[in-house]
């Protein structure tokens, strides 16, 4: 049945495309076109060159023949079915009306273009060695989670490359995304979203009481603690000499993590403190004693008035009980 409805459309075809007269045959010859049941493409365009056979192969037409444009090649993975009705239409216009071509169209042509598959597993290894290689910190010290990536997807054959644009400097802790772009022998084909969470293993030095505003902290009221966060330990403080022996900028909660803005370091003098005023040149020491108007740190000046004289001047902290002017 399938054969004759072959010749069918065959000789259909004979009578659409082919005008000879019997007997007569021009200096150029009869070309026969077979087209195939069945054909396989790796471009983006079917020709007629992937679908079909001539005979003679030498026929001077053949070589722009090939060439000539079908149809739009099927997806990466996919198949094109296109029945003798569409065949027969796009043949009568490739072809010219040559009356010295012959052509014999099947019931169905499926054309057929392989693909190469890119996993999910594939994109989420991808992804996790550009993390791996970009992050700042051991990768012991990382934990990745919520890793989003899409379904599998179908690309053509050939040499298979992908990136992934780097942002510059970042912690990698939190959440980030990328995009990979995918591409073959050269060429982009596909942007991929891909995104993911990321758990940084760090030391904290947490509170075992409650502190409040301004209190000294001891040793006694620090413990140093590994967890896992989503915030990298840029502004956290590391080791407990950071924070012991200066005091809470403002009130702590037991238990809570310690960062460099939570604790300040204690003037060394407070206001309405009695100090020696030391003023200096290069030949002459001269002492006096005076009262801070106001808190100050070591290499800090502030306001301190001299008690013999009741004036008023500006000097810089040397020390507990101590501070400088020039003159």
């Amino acid at each position: 049945m399938s054969g004759k409805k072959t010749r069918v459309h065959f000789l259909s075809l004979i009578a659409t495309l082919v005008f000879l007269v019997f007997g007569q045959i021009a200096q150029a010859g009869e070309l026969r076109i077979w087209i195939k049941e069945k054909a396989r493409v790796t471009d983006d365009t079917v020709t007629l060159g992937d679908i079909a056979s001539f005979t003679p192969e030498q026929d001077e037409r053949v070589p722009a023949l090939r060439e000539r444009r079908v149809a739009a090649a099927p997806a990466p993975g996919r198949d094109l079915v296109m029945n003798s009705r569409f065949l027969i239409y796009r043949l009568s216009s490739l072809l010219g009306g040559d009356p010295q071509v012959r052509v014999k169209v099947p019931e169905s042509l499926v054309v057929q273009r392989p693909g190469q598959v890119i996993s999910a597993k594939k994109m989420t290894d991808i992804f996790r060695q550009y993390i791996f290689s970009h992050s700042p910190r051991d990768r012991k010290k990382m934990e990745i989670e919520r890793m989003h990536v899409p379904g599998s997807l179908t690309l053509p054959c050939g040499r298979l490359s992908w990136e992934i644009q780097d942002r510059g400097e970042e912690d990698f802790a939190g959440d980030i995304s990328r995009v990979i772009s995918f591409s073959v022998d050269g060429r982009i084909y596909r942007k991929v979203p891909v995104s993911c969470r990321i758990l940084v293993s760090r030391k904290v030095i947490k509170t075992v009481r409650k502190i409040a505003r301004g209190q000294v902290i001891g040793p006694q009221d620090l413990v140093e603690v590994t967890e896992q966060s989503i915030r990298s330990d840029r502004n956290d403080v590391i080791h407990l000499n950071q924070i012991t022996g200066r005091r809470a900028a403002r009130s702590l909660q037991a238990g809570q993590t310690v960062t460099r803005g939570m604790v300040e370091i204690p003037p060394t003098v407070r206001k309405g403190d009695r100090v020696i005023i030391k003023a200096e040149s290069s030949s002459v020491v001269v002492s006096a004693l005076g009262k801070v108007m106001e808190d100050g740190r070591s290499g800090e000046q502030v306001r301190v008035i001299n008690v013999s004289s009741g004036k008023q001047i500006f000097a810089t902290v040397l020390g507990p009980g101590q501070v400088r002017v020039s003159f």
